[in-house]
C-alpha cells in the first residue's frame, strides 16, 4: 500500500442518515456507474453458474437497448463515513472496482434481477473491508487507488478519473480497473431511473448469501446542488470474469453520491450460487 493511501482525507459528504438507522449499517457512497454493452452470448459466456438472463426486464427499462446487447454494469464506488450507531461502531473508508452483472434470475421466479458482483479490487489497508466481501463469498483483490480515498479525482481538464491496480501480480499482471469520465454533452441513453433499478438489486457472489445493500437517492447527498452527473467516457481492466486487458470508448454512466443501508448480517439467497 502506499503512504498516499493513508494519509489522504476523504472530499466526501458525511452520512446523513445514521442517525434515522440506528441498527443498520449506513454511509455516503461516491463514484461512478458505467453501463458497457456487451453481446449476450458473450454475457452468458462470461456469468458462471448458468444463471438466466432476465432481457425482458431491462428492456422493460431501456426499451431502445441494442437488440443481441446486454448492460454489463461497472462500478468504482467509496464507501465513507460508514457507521452502526446502535453498537457505536464505525468502519473506515474503503474503495471498490468491479464489473457487475445485473438482471440475472437467481431466484428462479423468472421476474426477480439480482446482481452479481463475485470479484473486486478493494482499498488494500482496509482488511476489514476486505474479509466482510470475502464472507459473501467475493474474490478480493486487494489495490492501491488513484484517488486514494476518494470515488474519483478532477483530470485537469474538466472530467474525472479512477483508478485501481492490484497490490500483487497474478500469474504476472498485475489487475486493475480504471475509469475515465467527461460530462454528458446529450441525453444519456441510460436514464437514472435505470441506474436506481440496476444498484438496488440483491448482490450475491459465490456463495449462499446475498447482500441487500440499499441505495437512497432521495437525501441531500442527491439533492441540489449534488444531483447525479451524466457522463461519457472510456473503461479499460484486467479483472474477472475477464481474462485479457478489455477497453470499451464512448460509453455512458452516471457521477453520484447517495447514502447507503446494509444489513448487519448477510441474508440467505434464494439458492445457492455454484
Amino acid at each position: 500500500m502506499s503512504s498516499a493511501q493513508s494519509a489522504s482525507a476523504s472530499l466526501d459528504q458525511p452520512n446523513p442518515i445514521a442517525a434515522q438507522y440506528p441498527d443498520l449499517v449506513s454511509g455516503t457512497l461516491n463514484g461512478t456507474t458505467m453501463i458497457v454493452p456487451i453481446a449476450l452470448e458473450l454475457a452468458r459466456q462470461l456469468i458462471p453458474g448458468g444463471y438466466a438472463i432476465l432481457e425482458q426486464s431491462f428492456r422493460s427499462l431501456l426499451p431502445s437497448f441494442p437488440a443481441g446487447m446486454y448492460p454489463m454494469m461497472v462500478s468504482a464506488k467509496h464507501d465513507h463515513d460508514i457507521q452502526l450507531p446502535a453498537y457505536n461502531l464505525s468502519i473506515p473508508d474503503f474503495t471498490r472496482a468491479a464489473f457487475e452483472f445485473p438482471f440475472l434470475d437467481l431466484s428462479g421466479d423468472g421476474h426477480t434481477p439480482y446482481r452479481l458482483q463475485d470479484t473486486v479490487l478493494m482499498t488494500a489497508s482496509n482488511q476489514g473491508a476486505i474479509s466482510g466481501a470475502a464472507g459473501y463469498g467475493i474474490k478480493v483483490y486487494p489495490a492501491d487507488l488513484d484517488p486514494p480515498n476518494d470515488g474519483y479525482r478532477s483530470d485537469g481538464n474538466g472530467g474525472n478519473y479512477f483508478s485501481a491496480t492490484s497490490v500483487e501480480q497474478v500469474d504476472g499482471v498485475s489487475k486493475f480497473l480504471t475509469v475515465a469520465s467527461t460530462p454528458c454533452a446529450r441525453e444519456p441513453p441510460y436514464p437514472i431511473e435505470f441506474i436506481k433499478n440496476i444498484t438496488n438489486q440483491v448482490v450475491f457472489a459465490n456463495s449462499s448469501v446475498c447482500d441487500n445493500y440499499q441505495l437512497l437517492f432521495n437525501t441531500s447527498l442527491t439533492a441540489p446542488p449534488f444531483e447525479p452527473q451524466p457522463v461519457t467516457g472510456t473503461v479499460t481492466g484486467l479483472l474477472e470474469p475477464f481474462t485479457t486487458p478489455q477497453t470499451w470508448t464512448g460509453v455512458f454512466g452516471w457521477n453520484y453520491a447517495t447514502a447507503f443501508l446494509e444489513p448487519i448480517a448477510p441474508q440467505a439467497c434464494p439458492k445457492a450460487s455454484s
